[in-house]
């Protein structure tokens, strides 16, 4: 059996022949080379290509997501620090409300600083405490009893 030679084969050995018929043959085995190597590359460019554009649409995801998470957190945070203050506002407006009262005014200096009314006595009271080898603290709880007042007929 005889060995078949291509074009691309060694050419010390044997010579081309120069006609029309050999010269349709290497035209048709080079655009079927060139065909393939245009699928090939537009095989490569088509999967290639939609790869990238698909894995950088998944970066910007997770990074978005991550991104939402952190301002999501910074948001109940937000939240958080606003019921606190709004609680702190509450609190706020009603020790307002209490000291525009003269009576809750009176009651303050009279708990505060020991004043009192007419007619009344005031008794500092030691508070006791559980452990008897404590310190005792420097507060004291007063206790409050109104004097009797006699009345006198006229």
């Amino acid at each position: 059996m005889s060995r078949r030679h291509s074009s691309n084969d060694d050419q010390k050995n044997f010579t081309k022949l120069d006609n029309d018929y050999v010269r349709n043959t290497d035209r048709a085995i080079n655009r079927k080379k060139q065909l393939l190597k245009r699928k090939i590359r537009r095989i490569v460019f088509f999967t290639i290509v939609p790869v990238v554009i698909i894995a950088f649409l998944i970066n910007i995801l997770f990074q978005q997501s991550k991104t939402l998470a952190v301002k999501e957190k910074k948001k109940d945070e937000a939240n958080q620090h606003l019921t606190e203050m709004k609680e702190e506002r509450d609190s706020l407006n009603l020790k307002i409300k209490q000291l525009e009262d003269d009576e809750y005014i009176a009651k303050l200096l009279r708990k505060d600083y020991f004043l009192s009314e007419e007619g009344e006595i005031i008794f500092i009271i030691p508070e006791e405490k559980e452990n008897k080898g404590d310190i005792p603290e420097k507060k004291d709880k007063k206790e409050v009893i109104p004097e009797k007042k006699d009345k006198k007929d006229d």
